[in-house]
């Protein structure tokens, strides 16, 4: 897809107000005549937008990640893996956690969104450039010198477009999100062109990452271009907010640092413990095993402005919540399933023979993937209920032991202890922890409930598959298939949730079609 093509994908924005989008949730098929719409329906459309281009994107990435591990080979992507790990430790600086504030506040006061979005912009300009500032100065401390140092000076140039990205903003708050899911298909596919030109070029790694900066850069600006349509033109900067926006923020801020610290340490370890050869193999693994996330992402990202507004009513929240998290869990252990049974099939079909060493890893990796589905749910509620003074405690915890099982396995176990260490401290951040305190309490046993036991299936599942003395494709299909009966068997998943879901796709598509 080029960028031409993006303007035919977006819709022409209607004048309807965004207040008159948050209606009463009823079950598909339910509305009242006349309604304007069916919230679930509204949902149920934005989700599918956001996944139908996440998916689009992800096989621009996928295709973008299978030549850039056969054109870099494992050291190179050993340190390309090293430059944005280290990277991602101060992009919590720059982001500053103002996306999920603005989010929250523009779905409450719509008329105000230019001069929120034009203050948060302001604020954010000035804490690229200290990131960038930052990155530079402490990168031959961190084991970055010489062309390294210059390479993490090229990448971290992607952050000072940050202040324009947050004008995504408005296509969340209206329930758009076609258009950012379009834009991000642009970029993706223009990642994708780019490293294919490299790849036949034969060109070094900083021309790959200042493709990386070049894609960044283009989709920054449709944007910035396609939000100034929701727009008014007479934003200014509100110094009375400012300070409020910082507080608000700086819990989430603190909270990316800490999730950076746990998602990226151990990149960064064994960068400076063991090899980038040996961070090659982990890097290819960490990449494989995130392409998943964006299922979570994609459904929470068009729930949360109604999870905004149904705050103030806790029965409501609840059940939205109760059923984010059941299928969340089905889709995060059945993912587990098929990775750990199939591990060796995917890395030989995307890396080639050379990083089959990252199968074993990835079998490992794929299970922190549950308790990221399961963070998604808790991270989103809590924003939305103006709760995210509590986010740095788990992410805290999670930090710690994430670092105190680094420096353990990493000397012993290299890129294996480096997968374990990620799976314990994910799982112990985002299950135990909040179980310790009274306002988290009641949403981690909710999600819990279908954890567990769901867990516990996947675990039984995957054995099933590994033991059975057969091809690893017939191992696979027994493990899905053992999956899928115990999922039913325990009630897991019902007749009424398939009743449910077509519903959804029936009024969806009745309002497309009308």
């Amino acid at each position: 897809m080029t960028a031409g093509s993006t303007a035919n994908l977006i819709r022409e924005p209607d004048n309807a107000g965004h207040a008159s989008a948050i209606q009463s949730i009823a079950e598909p098929g339910s509305a009242a005549p006349g309604s304007r719409t069916n919230l679930g329906a509204r949902v149920f459309q934005n989700a599918a937008a956001n996944v139908a281009g996440r998916v689009l994107a992800l096989l621009f990435s996928v295709g973008a990640t299978m030549v850039l591990a056969r054109f870099l080979g494992s050291e190179r992507l050993g340190q390309f893996g090293a430059i944005y790990a280290y990277l991602a430790l101060f992009g919590w600086m720059a982001t500053f956690g103002f996306e999920p504030v603005l989010l929250r506040e523009i779905s409450r006061e719509r008329d105000s969104a230019s001069s929120l979005l034009h203050t948060a912009m302001v604020l954010s300009a000035f804490l690229s450039i200290g990131t960038v500032a930052a990155a530079v100065l402490i990168a031959p401390k961190a084991g970055y010198a010489g062309h390294l140092r210059a390479l993490v000076i090229l990448a971290g140039l992607e952050y000072v477009l940050n202040p324009w990205r947050l004008s995504a903003v408005i296509f969340q708050a209206d329930m758009r999100q076609w258009y950012s899911a379009t834009i991000n298909v642009v970029r993706q596919g223009f990642w994708f062109a780019v490293i294919v030109a490299l790849w036949l070029a034969g060109a070094s790694l900083a021309y790959v990452i200042a493709g990386r900066v070049a894609a960044a850069g283009v989709e920054t600006w449709l944007l910035w271009v396609y939000s100034r349509r929701f727009l008014s033109r007479s934003g200014r900067f509100l110094r009375e907010r400012a300070g409020l926006l910082l507080s608000h923020s700086f819990p989430i801020a603190f909270t990316s640092l800490l999730s950076m610290i746990y998602l990226r340490i151990d990149q960064v370890m064994l960068h400076r413990m063991v090899s980038d050869s040996v961070l090659g193999q982990y890097v290819a693994a960490v990449k494989v095993s995130e392409l998943f996330e964006l299922l979570p992402s994609a459904l929470m990202f068009s729930l949360a402005p109604v999870l905004s507004v149904a705050v103030a009513e806790p029965e409501r929240l609840r059940s939205y919540t109760d059923r984010a998290f059941r299928y969340f869990m089905v889709v995060a252990c059945g993912l587990c399933v098929v990775m750990t049974l199939g591990a060796r099939i995917v890395v030989r079909l995307m890396y080639g023979s050379q990083f089959l060493p990252a199968a074993p890893l990835l079998a490992v990796l794929i299970w922190s993937e549950i308790a990221v589905f399961f963070a998604a749910v808790i991270i989103t509620t809590l924003i939305t209920s103006n709760q995210q003074h509590l986010l740095p405690i788990p992410t805290l915890v999670g930090a710690a032991i994430n670092v105190a099982l680094n420096l353990v396995l990493i000397p012993r176990y290299a890129a294996a202890g480096a997968a374990w260490a990620t799976v314990a401290s994910y799982s112990v951040a985002w299950t135990l922890t909040l179980l310790c305190f009274r306002q988290t309490r009641s949403i981690t046993w909710q999600g819990l409930r279908f954890a567990v036991p769901l867990t516990a299936i996947g675990l039984a599942a995957s054995a099933c598959g590994a033991l059975l003395p057969a091809s690893r494709v017939a191992g696979l299909l027994v493990g899905l298939a053992a999956f899928a009966g115990g999922v039913w068997l325990t009630g897991c998943l019902r007749k009424s949730d398939l009743g449910y879901v077509s519903g959804m796709v029936r009024e969806s598509l009745a309002k497309v079609s009308a």
